[in-house]
This record gives C-alpha cells, structure tokens and sequence, in this order.
C-alpha cells in the first residue's frame, strides 16, 4: 500500500499500526484505531479514508455510551411523518445543513438528540413544533397539511390514542409545587413505568409508590420531579391524584396489567414490560435517580414499601385525599436508608 508522505516528499509505502483511542469529549471509548506509518521515516501519515473510518467508530462508541441518536434513527424520523431533510430542518429552526450532517454520521448534541427522539415518539410534541414552523412561515401550506393528515390517521390507528388525550387531559397541569415544577408527559410515563417493571416484579398497588418516591428525590436533589404527576393521602400511601393510575395502567402499548384473583377473591395486579421503554426519555440523573429506588425496593414487599411512605413527613402532615406538596421533599427519610 502506497501513499504521498509530506516527510518524504514522495509516494511511499506504509503498513498499519494499531492504536487505543481512549478518550472523546470526556468519555472513555477505548476505540481500536488504525494509523498508517510510512515504512520508510516512520512519521504518521494522513490518509482521508481511513481517518473517517476511524472517527467512525469513535461515534459509534460515544452513541452508545451517551445514548446519542443514529442517523438511521434520523432518517426513520422523517419516513414516519413522510418529509425531507430540507422539511425537518425548517421545521426544527435547525441550519440549513445540520440534518444533512447528522445523517451522514455527524454527532448532534446531546439535547438535540433527546429532541429528536421524543419527537420521533410523541405526534403531539412534533405538531405543535409543526405548527410554530408554519405560523412563522418556516413551512408551506401544502407541507402542513400533509405532515397533519399523516399524524391524523397514526392517530386513528392507535387503540390507546383516545384513553392517551383522556388522561394527558386530566393529568397535564401548569408547573407547580404539587407537580414538582414539571409539566405532565405522557410518552415519559409509560416509559418510566416499563423500564421500572423491566427490573422489578412491579405490583400495581406498589407502582404509586415507586413513582412518588422517583419524584421525591429528583425534587430533593434537581428541584424538579421526574413525571409532573400529582398525588395525594390515600390509606396505603401516596397515589396518582383522582386514582388516574388505573387508566395509566390500562395502557399497552409499553407494559402489560395482567389481574389475577387470589384465594380470598380479591385481584392481584401485576405489571410487566413490553421492553421496548426508551431511556432515552431520560438524562443520566434521572436514570440514576430511578434506579436508586429500583434497587432500593427490589426486595421489599408491597407491605413493606407502603410502610416507608408512612415515614414521611410527607404523609404524617397531610391528611385523606389532600394533595402532597413537593416542599416535603426537602426531608426525607429514604434518603437515609441503605
């Protein structure tokens, strides 16, 4: 294998050397790398090709380490709403080239990334951003409505979508102290409630539970909750306000309930994951944050579980059906468990 070498000033040949890159942006990606040597002086050449092969996989590792979009992610994106690249970007206010880069192996950043995924899932972000796009001018009529049509019949064809509006209605509130300053999405929910019953055996009387407790640590620590959800006093513990967790739990496309009747006659209801949650709904705090309660109850009982909420100074100074402000998350207990 021949190629120009600068030190040479002549075509020489070079052999292959084989390197680890360990580190980009911060991370550790510990990437195999292939750097050409001229045979001759022993200087690093560089060669186009196989320095793009070699950021190639350098991406790739920090995709998967950063859970970073693809560009075949990107490009499902624009088949599902059946628009061009020229289309999206216009419709993000992104430059004119950018979707062209990341389709082509470019790394958007990270916040980028989580956009476009969510978007990818949830029609009803990306039409309110298609609608900002066309009341700006950013679109064309024709545009609009054929992105709209599309999301119209998705929505037709999807057997949760009047039970989603229902309790995205009923739920979805402007931030305040009894959300945890974060407003009610859906789409992160279910992923939420999947990826939780992925590693736990999660009972529909302890999933309550297990989502307060989420909520009350990312306030404690982020100042903000994870879901935007709203609970109160019940007898066994904090739960959804209105007991909207029996609709959430109705909802198949993320987990399955499954109900059994137990010997006294009373039903017994299990949740379990379709695994198909996207953690990309998540930053690395969250996550961490969930799993720390994951971890936490894996091995208590619904019993036990409910008595940790009983703890509280949360649940001793409220009172039956009263709405649990976030300020109580500024003490709590299990925190100091191990």
């Amino acid at each position: 294998m021949n190629h120009y070498c600068p030190y040479c000033n002549s075509e020489q040949e070079y052999y292959i050397e084989k390197r680890i890159f360990k580190h980009y942006k911060g991370v550790d990606v510990n990437i195999e790398e292939n750097v050409p040597i001229c045979k001759k002086c022993k200087n690093e050449l560089i060669i186009n090709n196989i320095e793009d092969e070699n950021l190639k996989r350098i991406y790739n590792k920090y995709r998967e380490i950063k859970n970073i979009i693809t560009p075949s992610e990107i490009k499902d994106l624009r088949e599902k709403y059946n628009i061009s690249q020229r289309e999206l970007t216009a419709i993000l206010d992104f430059g004119k080239m950018t979707i062209n880069r990341y389709e082509n192996g470019a790394l958007p950043s990270k916040s980028q990334s989580d956009y476009l995924r969510l978007i990818s899932k949830d029609n009803n972000e990306f039409f309110n951003k298609v609608k900002e796009a066309y009341s700006t001018n950013r679109i064309s009529e024709k545009t609009f409505i054929k992105i709209k049509n599309i999301i119209n019949n998705q929505s037709i064809h999807d057997n949760n979508y009047e039970l989603k509006l229902y309790i995205e209605n009923e739920l979805k509130t402007s931030p305040n102290i009894f959300n945890g300053f974060t407003v009610f999405n859906l789409d992160k929910l279910q992923n939420l409630i999947s990826y939780i019953a992925s590693k736990t055996k999660l009972y529909l009387t302890s999933l309550n539970k297990y989502l307060w407790f989420i909520d009350m640590i990312s306030y404690n620590k982020r100042a903000v909750s994870i879901t935007g959800l709203i609970y109160v006093h019940e007898k066994y513990g904090p739960v959804i306000i209105n007991r909207k967790y029996e609709e959430i739990s109705k909802l198949d496309n993320k987990y399955k309930r499954d109900d059994k009747e137990k010997k006294d006659g009373s039903i017994q209801s299990i949740i379990t994951s379709n695994g198909n949650y996207e953690l990309s709904s998540f930053n690395d705090k969250e996550i961490e944050i969930i799993d720390y309660v994951i971890n936490l109850f894996s091995n208590k009982s619904v019993e036990e579980i409910s008595n940790l909420s009983h703890q509280e100074l949360a649940w001793k100074n409220t009172k039956r059906f009263q709405k649990i402000s976030f300020e109580y998350a500024d003490n709590l207990n299990i925190l100091n468990l191990k």
